[in-house]
């Protein structure tokens, strides 16, 4: 009797552990990122893998994101749907690929908005960053904080380009965003607006001459090899903005937003650095690949040319997000 009483009881505890590892197991709380089509070699892949690292050591272990890198889940523009669908959880990618649920997010990368990286992370961080997120909220998707591309300058195939004249008769590859075509247009290329995962066999197959991106992105998408002359002109800065699906965060509890947050701001930190302390080696790897170089393009000139972007954004949106930044 009391070796099956004995037996009994270890039967139940033995039933009680596998149940309690199987609801600890059930409760862990898996999440889908992306990059939108960025490299795992880009500062946005870093600083995802950045991400998904702190999500496991905050939660120690109850949470965990599989990253997904390059347009594994599909380019920016899908992501961004698939977030407001409930059907991707996390995405990074330019704010341009927003624009069409909160256009007013297209302000921060209206022509020479900024004049320095500080500047400019200061700007999208405050009351204009705070604006945009609620617009973006009412449409679906919960932003976290805001990375960055970085300041954009011009490649092209066919000539060096200092002044806007340059750009005459080049189909320049731009963000799809209205402003940004508006803004090429004024200064006189050919603007082609085209998603980012399309833009190496477009550059090698000469649809587009030329394309416009931060450092990181010509180097990392190994534009350099596609095209023959870089204008140093700095003319945009594009913020990236990493966002969860409203869906997806609203199943999280507090603790696990709070986590996913903190894990964000670190991966935010972790981005400026690397644009802090690398631009300048990647330039030079961009100089050895044989890009000829125009340090010094006339950006007054280009400012005044792309001026006509601004205007059009005011007379459209007003100038709330405008006086925000200011």
């Amino acid at each position: 009797m009391k070796r099956t009483v004995l037996f009994t009881i270890t039967l139940l505890m033995v039933a009680s552990l596998l149940f309690a590892n199987g609801q600890t197991e059930s409760k862990k709380v898996e999440l889908a990122a992306t990059t939108g089509g960025m490299s795992a070699s880009s500062p946005a892949g870093r600083g995802m893998a950045k991400f998904a690292e702190k999500v496991t050591e905050y939660s120690k272990g109850s949470m965990e994101v599989k990253v997904f890198y390059d347009t594994t889940l599909g380019n920016a523009s899908s992501a961004v749907s698939g977030m407001q669908q409930g059907t991707v959880d996390l995405c990074v990618c330019g704010d341009s690929y927003y624009s069409g649920l909160a256009p007013e997010i297209q302000a921060f990368e209206l022509p020479y908005m900024f004049s320095s990286y500080a500047d400019a992370r200061k700007g999208v961080s405050g009351p204009a960053g705070e604006y945009v997120a609620k617009k973006l909220i009412a449409k679906g998707i919960q932003p976290l904080t805001f990375w960055e591309i970085g300041f954009r300058n011009l490649t092209n195939s066919k000539h060096a380009v200092k002044t806007p004249a340059d750009l005459k008769g080049i189909k320049l590859r731009c963000l799809p965003a209205t402003f940004q075509v508006k803004a090429w247009e004024a200064a006189g290329a050919i603007p082609v607006p085209m998603d980012v995962s399309e833009l190496y066999s477009s550059l090698q197959q000469g649809v587009v001459d030329g394309q416009e991106n931060p450092l990181s992105e010509i180097y990392n998408q190994k534009f350099y090899e596609v095209q023959k002359f870089i204008s140093l002109t700095e003319h945009v800065y594009t913020p990236m903005l990493f966002s969860a699906s409203a869906q997806t965060w609203s199943r999280l509890t507090k603790e696990q937003q709070e986590i996913v947050m903190k894990a964000a701001k670190d991966a935010q930190a972790e981005v400026y650095k690397i644009n802090d302390t690398e631009n300048a080696a990647l330039l030079d790897k961009i100089k050895a690949a044989g890009l000829q170089v125009e340090a010094n393009p006339d950006k007054a000139a280009f400012k005044a040319a792309m001026a006509t972007s601004r205007n059009l954004f005011a007379q459209q949106y007003g100038n709330g997000i405008l006086d925000l930044l200011k």
